[in-house]
């Protein structure tokens, strides 16, 4: 029995040869092709990181700037690093990006090369049996016959005992890359859903980029591209500040007297205070105290950025009274509502505003529509179409989240 296996194992070598050279192309073929994929990551993060060094560097000029005493130059110099840093940004998410595609490329080839491997063991382990079958009436007589010289047959029984074992670890790695494909098809996906969140990173730091080299164009339109005027307008920036603290607390206060009073406009404000949305769908472009505000270095962004198109219709977010509709250099035209509980609102670089000072709101009612074009009337130091809104309490700027509800 033993004898007959061995025969068997003979006829069958010249197709085994042929399937097994066949099978080490294919496989040499796929390889070289995820090798290639492997290099051009490689080659993709070497590049990802050339770039976030100079990303460091503008990073480390940005942080000396605003350590320097405040002028026109110095924050031109600020903004303008922020713009060159924010345009490397984009670039390291759009290689970033284009390393999780070939990531995505590479994981597709694997996948390719484990199933044309199982494909390979399933058509070599076909014609196996199908040539063991074939040779089941072969004789020792005519195989012994076909050789001059009897250890060579025993040389290629070797052979092939060698062949067979290389195909039994071959079948075992074919079933371990089996295994594996399923995991490798979730980490595709999960690839998948990594760019596309860094696709919408993307979008938002293209956003940020327009907004940073509007902001350096507002600023000399604002500072009339003169030390001296910028020196005034700081001045006018804290001034301004100063002003609306201080007259916040003074309409509170008759504020207070008219509801004691009974007023009945007043009487509607009794109870908790809830603000819904100024505006219907914003995009916020800048928050509570956001660090990456672009006029940071001057002062503290003290409200949300609702991104709308220009013209937008702003409402009143809670009923209250109009303190005023004024405009200053930095909020441009801007108007104030005093409500109950401490609280008060800002609608900051309108393009219209359409109440008056004293005037009651309701909830929701129309008080103006929204600007903040740079070079348009009532834009004040602004960075592009949108609504600045404020929340006070006390008169000190608190995040408008805690506030804000969703109707």
């Amino acid at each position: 029995m033993q004898t007959r296996h061995i025969f068997q194992r003979y006829v069958v070598l010249p197709g085994l040869l042929a399937i097994f050279s066949m099978g080490v192309f294919v496989l040499h073929t796929s390889a070289t092709s995820v090798d290639q994929l492997s290099s051009d990551i490689e080659n993709k993060q070497a590049e990802i990181d050339g770039i976030r060094h100079k990303i460091d560097q503008y990073q480390d000029k940005i942080i000396k700037a605003e350590q320097q005493q405040q002028s026109l130059s110095n924050e031109l110099s600020i903004l303008e690093n922020r713009v060159q840093k924010t345009q490397l940004d984009i670039q390291s998410a759009q290689l970033s990006i284009d390393k999780i595609e070939l990531e995505m490329n590479k994981t597709r080839e694997e996948i390719l090369v484990a199933e044309q491997q199982i494909i390979e063991a399933r058509s070599m382990i076909s014609l196996v049996l199908k040539e063991l079958y074939r040779v089941d009436d072969a004789g020792p007589i005519e195989v012994l016959f076909g050789h001059d010289v009897f250890s060579d047959f025993f040389d290629q029984v070797q052979y092939l005992e060698t062949l067979q074992d290389d195909l039994s670890l071959t079948l075992e790695r074919i079933e371990t890359l089996s295994a594996q494909l399923t995991s490798q098809q979730e980490q595709q996906t999960e690839q998948k859903d990594r760019l596309v969140s860094m696709r919408e990173e993307l979008q938002k730091t293209k956003l940020k980029l327009d907004q940073e080299k509007a902001a350096k164009d507002s600023l000399l339109a604002v500072a009339a591209n003169s030390e001296a005027q910028f020196g005034l307008l700081l001045r006018e920036l804290s001034e301004e500040r100063q002003y609306i603290q201080t007259q916040i607390f003074r309409l509170q206060e008759e504020l207070n007297q008219r509801i004691d009073e009974g007023d009945e406009q007043a009487q509607e404000l009794i109870g908790p205070t809830i603000l819904s949305w100024p505006v219907s769908g914003p995009i916020i472009t800048a928050t509570f105290h956001d660090p990456t505000y672009p006029f940071r270095h001057l002062f503290e962004h003290s409200g949300l950025d609702m991104a709308v198109p220009y013209g937008t219709q702003v409402r009143a977010a809670a009923p209250g009274y109009v303190a005023w509709a004024l405009t200053g250099r930095s909020y441009g035209n801007y108007i104030m509502i005093i409500h109950a509980n401490g609280i008060a609102t800002l609608y900051a670089h309108l393009s219209q505003m359409d109440v008056k000072a004293d005037q009651f709101v309701e909830r929701g009612q129309p008080i103006g529509k929204s600007g903040g074009i740079p070079g348009t009337p009532g834009a004040g130091l602004s960075t592009g179409a949108h609504l600045h809104f404020e929340t006070r309490e006390d008169g000190i700027p608190v995040n408008p989240y805690s506030y804000l509800v969703n109707e």
